[in-house]
This record gives structure tokens, C-alpha cells and sequence, in this order.
């Protein structure tokens, strides 16, 4: 099961319904579901298997309030939407490595999930809709820790790094972004 925090779902209807009038494309149902519900998001501790095929997922891509990494308008403002639109792929999230998990728009794929893998530049159709793609997908549950927790868990596998002022830094980014935010079951 997927578990997500969401982004901010203010605005995603009239985005969405641009969005598809800018590429003229109607998006499958499940798909247009889940962004209005959940407007994309972060996981964390995410993967899915599917044939012989794996990885983990990084985020699902939303509008207007997601984050710019994972916006829509991030790809559209470095080119990569129209490629993929091109050869009648809609790219939905990516993973820890460059991939993208792309859903079919076209007659012959519509609503099925494929994957981009950038290193052999190769999509790799896996023939499953996207809600049976969000069926494969398993995510841990996550507590963001605290920088005590996380000196005190270090200590317990006798971690040779060393908690310096910066790492308190990274780490206390990592925890005022997921403040207030709850991880969703995501539910169609």
C-alpha cells in the first residue's frame, strides 16, 4: 500500500483542467482522482516490483503548491513534459535514480503504467493500470526522528560519522519539512 504525505491540493482542479486543454489530453479517471485527492507527494521508504522490474519512489509529481522538484511545472520549465508527450507518455514520479514512472495517454496505452529507465533510454511498458501499479506499491511507515533519536540510534550501531553542526542542519531541514504533515494511506 501506498503511503504518501500529500501536497497541498488548492488549486489542482483548475491546473489540472489547463493542464489538459495546454496538451490536449484527458487523463485517466484514477489518475485525475488521485491528484485531486492528493495532489501527488513525497514517499518515503517506497517500492514496487513489477515483472522483473523494480525501484523505489521518490515522489508522485503534482501541481499549483507541490514542490517544485515534483511539479508539473518543474518539467515543463526544463522541457522534459513534451518528450515524453510526444511518444504519448505522461511522466507521473520518479525514483531515488533518474527514472521515471510514466503513465500511457495515447489510445494504445491509455492508463497504463510504464517505466523510463535513463540509463539504457529505454520505456519499459509493464501493462497494469494505474491502479493496480498503486496496488504493487509498498511503503513503510515513517516517524520523522528527531536529532536526538538519531544521535542516539548512531551511537547504537557504533556509526563512525561524526554529528557535527551541519549534520544537525540536514537533519533539522528534514524534520521542519515533514512538520505538521501527515503520511496518507492513499485510497481511490
Amino acid at each position: 500500500m501506498l503511503r504518501i504525505f500529500p501536497f497541498d491540493q488548492i488549486g489542482v482542479s483548475d491546473a489540472l483542467v489547463q493542464f489538459e486543454r495546454k496538451y490536449k489530453l484527458i487523463l485517466p479517471e484514477e489518475y485525475r482522482n488521485f491528484l485531486l485527492k492528493y495532489n501527488g507527494g513525497i514517499t518515503l521508504q517506497t517500492s514496487f516490483k513489477i515483472k522483473k522490474e523494480s525501484s523505489d519512489i521518490r515522489a508522485f509529481y503534482g501541481f499549483e503548491n507541490a514542490e517544485y522538484e515534483y511539479n508539473f511545472q518543474y518539467l515543463m520549465d526544463h522541457d522534459f513534459l513534451s518528450d515524453y508527450i510526444e511518444v504519448d507518455y505522461l511522466p507521473i514520479a520518479e525514483d531515488s535514480f533518474g527514472n521515471y514512472i510514466l503513465l500511457g495517454i495515447a489510445k494504445q496505452n491509455y492508463n497504463q503504467i510504464a517505466f523510463f529507465d535513463h540509463e539504457k533510454q529505454k520505456i519499459i511498458p509493464f501493462l497494469v493500470s494505474f491502479k493496480e501499479f498503486l496496488g504493487s506499491i509498498k511503503s513503510k511507515v515513517c516517524k520523522i526522528k528527531s536529532i536526538d533519536e538519531r544521535i542516539q540510534k548512531m551511537k547504537e550501531v557504533n556509526s563512525p560519522v561524526i554529528v557535527d553542526d551541519e549534520l544537525k542542519a540536514i537533519w533539522q531541514e528534514e524534520i521542519d519539512k515533514y512538520a505538521g504533515r501527515e503520511q496518507v494511506i492513499v485510497k481511490l
